[in-house]
């Protein structure tokens, strides 16, 4: 210990001594430490760990997937009495719990306004095993039918819209038009199904006589593995179940089906993951570039100090002695990187978390610094050190002491030794920026893409607001008809307002779905579309395009006439080679939907042109338009065009709403052009973002590398060029002769990244649209940013070498 403490005492001071080169190198181990940490924290509170609830490494959920669906079309709800049978016939969970998402609607002294409310079984909280952090949870008293109505409130809500205040619990609260009783709080990563409070749902199994078993909702599943239990196994003992159950609930199961299961946090965060180890990898790159900028530097102080280490080495000092010297001065320089490093980290956190996309991380993940990360960052500044270190360090130990001594430090033999390594230290730094910054850019094109879609509508000035109906009031469709008819006309009055209509549902983002059967025709393997419940001021509203025939009109919507209007993509599949003005079809999932349209039968009066209706990446579906007065299910909302800034106008919107009646609340307000960003091209720019901030950052580490090794030889040759310069060499020869030597490494380095980056670039092809990952354009100005910034960064001591007096540096020592 005493040996090392006099190592660690003579590092500090021999580091001190060459301050430039101390600071770059931990300079650009902190960049590179910083960010991989970062990016770990994110990862470690998104994936690893991001449930505070028991035994939150073993919860998972399952579905019901049909093999001849779509890829995304399993049932991942289930009956109550499908939830009771799986609780009683399992046996390889722990437990199993259920929830339901719901609107409730809190009516206070302005109007109403909307919570996220869930439905949990009995047993959840002990399930999840995190206590209240004021009052009590539910109790099984609580979930008997004639029990006292309580609610549980998240944390957030409390502090937001009750300012924190204790004095709330125990007070009754008006919610759906029930008195409802406040018995909790809960602590603040709390968030079990992102609610904003809690109600208990009694699970009961009633049976209908002689008829089939009813129930009252659908549920999801929450499950936790018994100790030692694999997924494998588990999913094994569902699948008995769930093909035993398929006998008593026929119409719940296709005929060929599979248990599908996945962890809890892979549900939550879904295609997110892919775009996060994607951004886990670019940022790891980032790291080889930062520590093998840092090799070479220590390369080539390894050089300028071979004497040092002869001298050492005559007087006594064994190699290791001289190496171990060496490694700790390595590990001083990885230690103040990851110093700094999760300084950078902490720092960088917020940003980098206000950029992740809204709903693609789990509730209860608190994105911070902790234990795990920063022993994570340790650990990545010894192993940096040891291993960029040791190279160096052996390398600067075994030169002969006689040559060693003999050198003359003119740099006629200097200069090139260690050259071979420094010079692939910089190739491999130089293919390595080629890959970040061929990945940034094709991000980059694919952003671009994606942004210039054509909508088929126009989304600017558009304010948009889903309006949740009191259940109890508006059931059928005329009641939902009496509240949108003037409410609409109301909107529509309103100063700045161009126009404003009733719909089912936003585009891009989809319709309702539906079975299509048209009269005389018979059906394909995948005859579906997708409806909108919209007014006949949609399509002016949108300034969406009626090619052929007409819109519905006011009076039809009004009388609920079964009209519709279909887009081009509609017309060319189902109706091809003939005119599908007059034609009829129905709409079969509307018979069974929530007020039932008992002959779903409409009559084709327009043509619209297509609008995007599965988002920006997918291609347009077949989509009907009809009148929103035909029934009275189904979530609806309010477009409303303005001619100024449509948030402006939400005051005014709230206050028309709650005049025609104060119990419906205003959820998801906001403008149509930011649902689309933060919705369609969140994740794309979060993922841009951060690939050219590393891209960026790994060019700048590759342009001091590369400036580092030409000045250095430069600096080792002076003698050399000295010679040169006498014997009559023009300072345009001795230019070209050092810019050889940085043009060669560029060009080495940049057809080994191409060959890398084409292949390493295929795991984007998942977040890409509209560009390959071999697209020639993107290559190609990729190759040209990095030869450019390269060529200056040779430039420089390049030009330097020209001024070179020879007198002075035939004089050099």
């Amino acid at each position: 210990m005493n040996l090392l403490w006099r190592d660690v005492r003579f590092a500090i001071r021999s580091l001190g001594r060459d301050s430039r080169f101390t600071a770059l190198s931990v300079l650009a181990l902190a960049l590179g430490i910083g960010a991989t940490t970062a990016i770990f924290s994110v990862i470690d509170n998104i994936l690893l760990n991001p449930f505070p609830y028991k035994g939150s490494d073993r919860l998972v959920q399952f579905e019901i997937h049909d093999p001849a669906g779509s890829p995304n079309n399993g049932r991942g709800s289930f009956l109550v009495s499908e939830v009771l049978d799986y609780q009683e016939q399992n046996r390889v969970f722990d437990g199993i719990i259920a929830n339901s998402d719901f609107d409730v609607l809190y009516s206070n002294n302005e109007g109403s306004e909307r919570f996220q409310g869930e439905l949990t079984s009995p047993g959840t909280f002990e399930f999840l095993g995190l206590p209240p952090l004021l009052g009590r949870a539910f109790g099984p008293a609580d979930y008997k039918p004639d029990a006292p109505p309580v609610f549980v409130l998240r944390y957030k809500v409390w502090v937001s819209r009750f300012s924190a205040d204790p004095k709330i619990l125990n007070r009754t609260f008006l919610l759906n038009g029930t008195p409802r009783t406040l018995i909790g709080i809960m602590p603040p990563r709390f968030g079990w199904g992102d609610a904003d409070l809690w109600i208990p749902a009694p699970m009961i199994r009633t049976a209908n006589a002689g008829g089939p078993l009813q129930f009252a909702d659908r549920f999801g599943l929450l499950c936790r593995l018994k100790p030692g239990v694999t997924m494998e196994q588990a999913q094994a003992d569902l699948n008995v179940i769930a093909h035993r159950l398929a006998k008593a609930y026929p119409k719940e199961y296709p005929k060929q089906f599979t248990v599908v299961m996945h962890t809890l946090a892979e549900n939550v965060v879904g295609p997110f993951r892919v775009m996060l180890f994607i951004v886990m990898g670019a940022v790891s790159l980032l790291l080889l570039i930062a520590c093998t900028n840092v090799a070479n530097l220590l390369l080539a102080q390894a050089t300028s100090r071979e004497k040092e280490m002869a001298i050492r080495s005559a007087m006594g000092a064994g190699r290791w002695r001289l190496v171990r010297q060496l490694l700790v001065e390595s590990l001083l320089l990885g230690l103040c990187g990851a110093v700094l490093g999760s300084l950078l980290a902490w720092s960088g956190l917020r940003g980098l978390v206000a950029i992740i996309p809204a709903g693609v991380i789990p509730a209860e993940a608190e994105i911070a610094m902790n234990v795990p990360v920063l022993m994570f960052a340790l650990a990545i500044a010894l192993v940096t050190a040891l291993i960029f270190g040791t190279v160096p360090a052996l390398y600067a130990t075994k030169r002969d002491l006689n040559d060693s001594l003999r050198d003359t430090g003119k740099g006629v033999s200097g200069g090139f030794r260690h050259a071979g390594l420094r010079n692939a230290l910089i190739v491999g730094e130089v293919a390595l920026s080629l890959v970040l910054l061929t990945g940034a850019g094709l991000l980059m094109r694919s952003f671009v893409s994606l942004q210039q879609v054509k909508l088929g509508f126009n989304p600017s000035h558009i304010l948009v607001a889903r309006l949740p109906l009191p259940e109890d009031r508006y059931k059928s469709a005329a009641q939902v008809g009496g509240f949108y008819r003037p409410l609409v006309g109301r909107l529509k009055s309103l100063p700045g307002v161009i126009d404003a209509t009733e719909t089912s549902t936003l585009p891009p983002f989809g319709g309702i779905p539906s079975n299509v059967v048209i009269p005389g025709k018979t059906a394909g393997e995948d005859w579906r579309t997708a409806f909108q419940l919209c007014g006949a001021e949609y399509f002016p509203t949108l300034d969406i395009r009626v090619l052929r025939g007409r819109n519905f009109t006011e009076a039809e919507a009004n009388s609920a006439r079964k009209v519709a209007v279909v887009n081009q993509t509609f017309a060319k599949k189902y109706l091809p080679n003939s005119d599908p003005i007059g034609q009829r079809f129905t709409l079969a999932d509307l018979a069974t939907a929530p007020d039932p349209v008992a002959d779903p039968t409409f009559e084709i009066v327009g043509v619209a042109a297509d609008v995007k209706n599965q988002g920006l990446r997918q291609p347009v579906g077949p989509e009907v338009w009809v009148p929103y007065t035909i029934t009275g299910g189904f979530q609806r909302g309010v477009l409303v065009r303005t001619a100024g800034d449509p948030r402006q106008m939400l005051n005014a919107v709230s206050r028309t709403v709650w005049s025609v009646d104060r119990g419906v609340a205003l959820t998801l307000t906001d403008t149509a052009e930011s649902f689309i960003s933060q919705f369609a091209l969140a994740q794309p720019r979060f993922g841009l973002y951060l690939l050219g901030v590393f891209a960026s950052v790994g060019l700048v580490l590759v342009l001091i590398g590369v400036y580092g090794v030409v000045a250095y030889a430069v600096s080792r040759q002076t003698h050399e060029i000295g010679i040169r310069m006498a014997l009559g060499a023009s300072r345009t020869a001795v230019l070209r002769m050092v810019l050889r030597l940085g043009v060669r490494l560029l060009v080495i380095g940049v057809a080994i990244g191409l060959a890398g980056g084409i292949l390493l670039t295929r795991t984007l092809a998942s977040q890409l649209f509209g560009v390959s990952t071999y697209d020639p354009a993107t290559l190609a100005g990729v190759v040209a940013l990095l030869f450019a910034a390269g060529f200056a960064a040779c430039l420089f001591p390049a030009r330097a070498a020209t001024r070179v007096d020879p007198v002075v540096a035939l004089r050099y020592e």
